[in-house]
């Protein structure tokens, strides 16, 4: 997530070079056409192309509705999930005396949290953008690490590999992770540890962090509906191909040299538009490590750091700060 009060220039540049280098060709080639070449024909009327362009920026703007609704979605959830550990690691600890089974269990909690980003940040075909724009501006971050190198690391700190050996494999690790959690709170149970009620509401509360995961799964497994999506970027594409064309007569009224004030504001209006398409396409999946996704890892850390001072560890881990103005 970009936390910048300003985007740096190097950050704009990154996403539209490409766009406004393919624009700047279009344009070049149009004015070449137009005023070397003489080819008048060339230049068509503006009134035509303007309503193209009204009806492609209601458009975008709707697909961009949709993909902020799973932004801020997914945004909600994991604050759920944050607010429930809370809940739920102090709740325990006050139920059960024990420390090392407060701190075993906790630790597995901590432990389903990272799993759970960690099959979150899988890349799968239709969630990451075509361009892999954001790949390449944040590619060595660490968490494109291989899903089964990040569960074995988790565990390894744990101090758990037998849980990772028991896990391997599985098609949803984090929801085993949650089952040997109601598993323990049975055994708790039936050693008269905790009562009905106390495991009841213990239960209640694996049982929301089942519905959060499920909301996040439904996020990264649906991709927005496909006809908004790609349409809203083949209209874009249309709009400025025939963006310089209809600029073509109205520049060449200002003067002799006019016809080529279409390069400059072809760029400008390409820029825009193309900036508000790829406002939507790199918010569609709120889970795959871009620059503008949900900082799950910072996120992650501060509950880990949370339940642990409830634990009353003494060596915690730092809290994550920006890099170049990006949580991860």
């Amino acid at each position: 997530m970009y936390v910048g009060k300003t985007f740096q220039f190097k950050l704009l540049w990154h996403f539209a070079r490409k766009n406004l280098f393919r624009t700047f060709l279009i344009s070049l080639v149009a004015c070449l056409l137009y005023k070397v070449l003489g080819w008048q024909f060339v230049g068509i009327s503006f009134l035509p192309v303007a309503t193209i362009g009204t009806a492609v920026a209601f458009y975008v703007g709707f697909k961009n509705n949709q993909a902020y609704d799973r932004l801020w979605e997914a945004r909600r959830l994991w604050g759920s999930i944050t607010n429930t550990s809370r809940t739920f690691a102090a709740t325990f600890i006050s139920l059960v005396p024990d420390k090392d089974i407060q701190r075993e269990f906790l630790y597995r909690h901590i432990a389903w949290v990272h799993i759970l980003r960690l099959q979150l940040r899988r890349t799968i075909p239709w969630a990451t953008s075509a361009q892999d724009l954001h790949q390449t501006f944040l590619s060595e971050s660490n968490e494109l690490e291989k899903f089964d190198e990040g569960l074995k690391k988790v565990f390894q700190d744990m101090n758990r590999m037998e849980y990772y050996e028991s896990m391997a494999g599985k098609s949803n690790t984090a929801i085993h992770a949650l089952k040997k959690q109601i598993h323990e709170l049975g055994r708790l149970k039936k050693t008269k540890v905790i009562d009905e009620y106390e495991h009841s509401d213990l239960v209640k509360h694996i049982a929301n962090l089942y519905d959060f995961q499920g909301g996040c799964e439904r996020i990264k497994s649906t991709p927005l509906f496909r006809q908004y999506s790609i349409f809203s970027r083949v209209f874009v594409l249309l709009f400025i191909s025939l963006l310089p064309f209809a600029l073509l007569k109205e520049m060449d009224k200002v003067g002799d040299y006019g016809v080529w004030l279409t390069i400059p504001f072809t760029l400008l209006i390409s820029w825009v538009f193309f900036t508000m398409e790829q406002i939507g396409e790199f918010s569609e999946n709120p889970f795959d490590n871009s620059v503008n996704d949900i900082p799950i890892t910072t996120i992650c850390r501060n509950i880990e750091i949370e339940v642990r001072e409830f634990l009353g560890d003494e060596h915690l881990p730092e809290k994550l700060n920006p890099v170049d103005n990006v949580l991860l």
